[in-house]
C-alpha cells in the first residue's frame, strides 16, 4: 500500500543524499575582513571552553569540592552566559541605532538598510575594545585566583563575568559574519562553526599538559593576553578597514561572475 499521496514520490532525483561541500565555508577564512570576524567569534569561545573543561580539576582536587559542589560550580558561568545573551541583544540594538544616526541613516530597522552602503562593522563592534580590555584582567585573574587557592567566591565571580563576556562577543561577531553574507547565511554560519570548534579543540587538547608545565596562573595569563591583545587589534582593524575590504571583496566577486 502506498504511504503517500505524492505522485512524484520515489522518482529519480527525489530523496537523494547529497554530500555537503565545506570548501565555500573554508574559503571565507582567507578574506581579510571575514578572517578578523571569525577570529573574534572563535577566540572567546575557545577561552570559555578552556575554563569549562578545567572546572572539575580546579574545584575537585584543587578546592576539595565533592561531585555535587563541582557540578554546582558550573552554574556561575552558566548564569553569566544567560545574562550575556540578554546584554548582547541590547548592546547590538543600541550600537546599531547609534551608528545609523551617525552615518545619516534612520535608526528604525523596520525600514531596512542596505548592508552594502552601511558600516555594519562599526555598528557591531561598538564597545568591544573596552569589553576585551576588562576581560584580559578577568581571565588572567581567574588563573591566579585558582593557582593560589583564593576563596572560591573569587573564581566563581570571575567565571560569571567571563561567561557573560564570551557570550556577548561571540554573539556580536556571529551576527556580523551573517550580516556581511546576507545571501549565504548558512555558509557564513558553517565557517563560524569550523573556526570556533577547531580552535576550541586545540586549546582544550593542550590544556592539561600546559597546566602541568606552567600552572593555571600562567596558562590563563597567556590566554588572556592572546585573546585580549589580538581581539583589540582585530576590532581596531575591522573598524578602520573592514567596510573598505568588504566593498572590494564584493566588487571582485561581482566582476568574476
Amino acid at each position: 500500500m502506498s504511504t503517500t499521496n505524492d505522485p512524484n514520490f520515489g522518482k529519480t532525483g527525489r530523496g537523494r543524499l547529497s554530500v555537503p561541500n565545506p570548501l565555500p565555508s573554508v574559503r571565507l577564512i582567507f578574506h581579510r575582513d571575514t578572517a578578523l570576524i571569525l577570529w573574534l567569534c572563535a577566540i572567546p569561545y575557545a577561552v570559555w571552553y578552556c575554563i569549562q573543561t578545567s572546572i572539575p580539576l580546579i574545584y575537585g582536587p584543587g578546592y576539595g569540592f565533592n561531585d555535587l559542589e563541582v557540578g554546582l560550580s558550573f552554574l556561575a558561568g552558566g548564569g553569566g552566559v544567560i545574562v550575556g545573551g540578554v546584554v548582547a541583544g541590547r548592546l547590538m540594538d543600541w550600537s546599531f541605532e547609534k551608528t545609523a544616526v551617525a552615518a545619516g541613516f534612520s535608526p528604525d530597522k523596520k525600514k531596512g538598510i542596505e548592508i552594502a552602503s552601511f558600516p555594519i562593522e562599526k555598528a557591531r563592534s561598538t564597545a568591544s575594545i573596552p569589553i576585551m580590555l576588562v576581560s584580559m584582567f578577568a581571565v588572567g585573574g581567574y588563573g591566579w585566583a585558582v593557582q593560589t587557592h583564593a576563596h572560591p567566591a573569587i573564581p566563581l565571580i570571575l567565571q560569571f563575568y567571563i561567561g557573560a563576556k564570551c557570550t556577548v562577543v561571540h554573539q556580536i561577531y556571529s551576527a556580523l559574519i551573517v550580516d556581511i553574507f546576507p545571501s549565504n547565511p548558512g555558509t557564513a554560519g558553517a565557517s563560524n562553526n569550523i573556526c570556533r570548534c577547531t580552535l576550541s579543540a586545540i586549546v582544550v587538547a593542550i590544556l592539561q599538559p600546559v597546566v602541568k608545565a606552567i600552572g593555571y596562573s600562567w596558562l590563563f595569563t597567556i590566554l588572556a593576553l592572546i585573546e585580549g591583545l589580538s581581539g583589540m587589534i582585530a576590532v581596531w582593524m575591522l573598524r578602520k578597514r573592514g567596510w573598505e575590504w568588504r566593498k572590494k571583496r564584493v566588487a571582485k566577486a561581482t566582476v568574476s561572475r
